[in-house]
Formats: structure tokens, sequence, C-alpha cells
């Protein structure tokens, strides 16, 4: 048997990548990038309620969020939710190939978690009331460049998501929108299309990692009681 002349050369691709990049539009530049790239972080101070009446708000609240952020209307019937588990993965996602189909599409997917108030809060009073963070990716394709337009977006979401704050006007600080991959997360808040999978998936793979999925899963004022994650998404392109 006659050898080659040359060693043959072997690559090794990420399919998971090689989809992406050829089922999406590469971007013209990639000096500017967008203040929400990495994911949204809303974080709500809800007023007297609990764990269950939360959660049952939240894919509402989606609707409300994919509305105000593309004033298109949105039935329940094409939103699909997936909880966690009390024992076992706190974080039921798409399959891997299903969430990247889904960022392809330019489709926002929220992760949803709640949090205990400290006890001696004045919110709280003594009891064991609760409060809401929301991890979202994919709304900057739908955000504007320009700071002055960007403000007026933001703005329009918390008047949206005033309604589930349990309170009966809307009160400044109450609802707070914060990108991430900033302050303290801003280098170990690694988010892209491929890596997405991976990112929202921490609380089980990675609990110690410093990042925002982590910090969304973890009840620190009532650690006893450490609550499923809920994953939501539209079924449908916008």
């Amino acid at each position: 048997m006659k050898m080659p002349v040359a060693p043959v050369k072997i690559s090794y691709t990420n399919p998971i990548k090689e989809w992406y990049e050829t089922n999406t539009q590469t971007l013209q530049s990639n000096n500017i990038k967008g203040k929400y790239e990495k994911g949204m972080l809303i974080s709500i101070s809800n007023n007297h309620l609990y764990h269950n009446e939360l959660v049952k708000d939240f894919k509402e609240l989606y609707i409300s969020f994919l509305i105000a952020l593309t004033g298109k209307k949105i039935s329940k019937w094409d939103v699909r939710q997936l909880q966690g588990g009390w024992e076992g993965d706190r974080v039921k996602l798409p399959t891997r190939e299903g969430l990247l189909k889904l960022i392809a599409n330019k489709t926002p997917v929220m992760l949803c978690g709640v949090h205990n108030y400290k006890k001696d809060d004045i919110i709280s009073r003594g009891k064991e009331y609760c409060h809401s963070h929301f991890y979202i990716y994919n709304a900057d394709c739908y955000l504007p460049t320009n700071p002055v337009e960007l403000r007026d977006k933001e703005d329009k979401i918390e008047r949206h998501l005033a309604r589930y704050t349990n309170l009966r006007k809307r009160v400044q600080g109450i609802i707070r929108i914060t990108p991430v991959g900033t302050g303290v997360y801003q280098y170990t808040d690694k988010v892209s299309p491929t890596t997405l999978y991976e990112y929202l998936q921490s609380p089980i793979t990675s609990p110690q990692e410093n990042n925002v999925i982590n910090y969304i899963a973890n009840n620190r004022h009532l650690p006893q009681v450490q609550y499923p994650l809920t994953f939501i998404y539209l079924n449908k392109k916008l």
C-alpha cells in the first residue's frame, strides 16, 4: 500500500456554530456592539406577592414584553413555557439545536426566577413575600441604537410591565432594566448565540460560577428554598 506523500490534515468543526453561521446573516461590522448584546436583566420589586402568584403571570409578562418591544400582537397559544423541577434539574430548556434556531429566527427568549425579600425588609413586612428577575436574550434585535430612542423603548417596556408589580400606580425604580455583561459580571458573562445553551444551564453545570444566571437562580435570602426556574419563548417567528 502506497502511503500519501504528505500527511492528511484532519479538521474538527463545531456543528452548532457551523449551523448558526450558515443560517444567519453575518453582521457587516463588529466594532459597534449593542448595549444589550449579551442580554437584558429585568428586576421587579413586586409588592406583597408570593412565589406561586408571580409564576402564574410569567407567560403574560413575556407577552407584554414582546408587545412593548415590537408592537406586534402575540397570542398566548404561540408562547411555550418550560418549568424546571423542584427535584432534579431546576432549569428546563429546548434542545441545543432548538434554542439556536430560536436565536437565528430573532426570537427573544426569557429565563425567569423568583427571590424572597429579606424578612426584615420593609417590603417583606416579616412575611415570605417575593420579587422576580428575568434574563432576556435576543431583545437587541428589536432595539434602536440611538440613545434617546433606546431610552424611550426602555421606558415603554417599564410601562408595559408595571401591571405586574401589584402596585396601584407606577413608582420610580420598582422596575430596573440593566444590560448583562457589565459591572461585576463584565468578565464572567460570556454570552453568544453558540454559548447561550451552556450559559442558561449554569445552575446545573457550574452553580459556583459568578454570572447573572446563577444570580437569578440563587434565592440567597431564604437559601433553604431554591425555586425552580421558568424558560419562556415564542414558538413562531415574530
